[in-house]
């Protein structure tokens, strides 16, 4: 399954969902589906800002899995909107519902679905998404020497993505 028929099935699991994005660890958003109809309330930079801020909580918090256990995931409630982000492989799953909802419900749907479509779902590999111009200063980064590790941070992706990427660029020069 990729990304985006993910993402459209889980906007299907309650009618209150109003948004599901896959973001990367990085705070990239690789894919997104909003459902018809629905105005969204954060614009401009903004969206770009909770991803990254939601990618970095989530790590933040990982931090404690030791002595409090795996992390299911972070919501936040607002007075419009109660947004939801879970990490799944190297991806965070978030999504927003309206506010008058049963948050356990809600999210006990969502965990069900993402852990019975994990298996489906192939994240490191998903490379479509990414921007033409983004694979070529990858590939130039690549090219002249920089670590994987570096190139990851300087073109904003998660170190699978861009040993992905490399993988495909360096069977392509063969």
């Amino acid at each position: 399954m990729n990304d985006v028929d993910f993402l459209n099935r889980l906007l299907t699991i309650n009618p209150s969902l109003r948004f599901s994005g896959l973001v990367e660890k990085s705070g990239h958003l690789c894919a997104s589906v909003i459902r018809e109809g629905i105005n969204e309330h954060l614009k401009g930079r903004n969206p770009e800002i909770s991803y990254s801020q939601s990618a970095y909580i989530i790590e933040l918090r990982k931090i404690f899995e030791n002595e409090l256990g795996s992390l299911k995931s972070v919501i936040y409630i607002y007075d419009k909107v109660v947004m939801f982000s879970i990490p799944i492989k190297n991806h965070i799953v978030v999504f927003s519902t309206d506010r008058n909802i049963n948050i356990e419900t809600v999210f006990e749907q969502a965990q069900a679905f993402i852990i019975d479509s994990e298996a489906e779902l192939d994240l490191e590999l998903d490379v479509k998404n990414i921007s033409q111009d983004k694979k070529e200063s990858v590939r130039n980064l690549y090219d002249s020497g920089i670590s994987e590790e570096l190139i990851a941070e300087q073109v904003d992706l998660n170190l699978a993505t861009v040993r992905a990427l490399i993988k495909i660029i360096t069977a392509s020069t063969k």
